[in-house]
């Protein structure tokens, strides 16, 4: 491996390494040779200790984007269609966990992505029904100086001659999240990619659970100055070859939740000293 190897930023690299750094250099490992901005906690829904909020979350992700599937091929979708995925799903986790959450039912669970996808279809898909699609679900990536930066939008489209950029919540943000840095890096990727005109992008997320819209300005200043962060960020990870560049964070709710657990000595540790 070259001395210059740098890890590619994203939102998702850069949360990690807020949360706890070493779970970005984990993450980073896992992960070479993969193009793409997928969480670590996919495999672990599947295959291993699922947490609530994330079965739900990916059950109605994994809904809503087969719903746009089928919207821009021109096929039928609705409301009972996209049920059935996140239903499916729920199943699916269950059944290939032997021990689930506690306390947690597919039953339970379903009713509550029966909810939001209900509510999407009532109040959210009306809004966006006649926009002109452009792609969702998509990893893409773009140059910020030297390095590469993924991007995974749940839906672009165009409205009224807009380009619209909407990303999906099933919850509120996490502490450690900032769903306006995520924001500024759906801009800067529009910007550079369909839309030269700043001023007619429009970035946004569409909550499902209350079908809240929140709607994000975002001027030139902000992507100079997310151009510095990206840079800056970059540099201050350094070398992923150097485990040292990324020291732990212990918590024990943070360690108790991470699919890098079994990797981490230290997590180890805190989870059995807080037991």
């Amino acid at each position: 491996m070259s001395d210059d190897m740098t890890i590619d930023w994203s939102y998702s690299n850069a949360r990690l390494y807020e949360s706890c750094p070493r779970s970005l250099f984990y993450h980073y490992w896992q992960r070479t040779g993969a193009n793409d901005d997928s969480e670590a906690a996919d495999e672990q829904i599947l295959y291993g200790q699922p947490g609530v909020g994330a079965v739900i979350g990916t059950a109605i992700h994994t809904a809503l984007g087969e719903h746009i599937s089928r919207w821009s091929r021109g096929e039928q979708t609705g409301l009972e269609i996209v049920r059935q995925v996140a239903r499916d799903y729920i199943h699916e986790v269950f059944n290939n966990n032997s021990t689930v959450v506690s306390d947690a039912t597919p039953e339970s669970l379903v009713h509550t992505s029966d909810a939001h996808i209900g509510r999407f279809f009532r109040v959210i898909w009306p809004q966006f029904r006649d926009h002109r699609y452009i792609l969702h679900e998509e990893n893409c990536s773009f140059e910020v100086g030297s390095t590469k930066v993924w991007v995974r939008p749940d839906l672009c489209a165009r409205d009224s001659g807009n380009f619209v950029i909407t990303d999906w919540k099933s919850r509120q943000p996490a502490i450690f999240e900032d769903p306006s840095l995520q924001l500024r890096v759906y801009a800067l990727w529009g910007h550079q990619q369909f839309e030269p005109d700043i001023d007619r992008i429009s970035v946004q997320l569409v909550f499902t659970s209350d079908g809240r819209i929140e709607r994000q300005s975002v001027e030139k200043e902000d992507l100079a100055q997310l151009n510095d962060r990206i840079a800056g960020d970059v540099l201050k990870w350094g070398d992923p070859n150097d485990r040292t560049n990324f020291p732990t964070d212990e918590s024990f709710e943070k360690c108790s939740n991470c699919p890098y657990l079994h990797s981490c000595n230290a997590g180890q540790t805190t989870v059995t000293e807080g037991k």
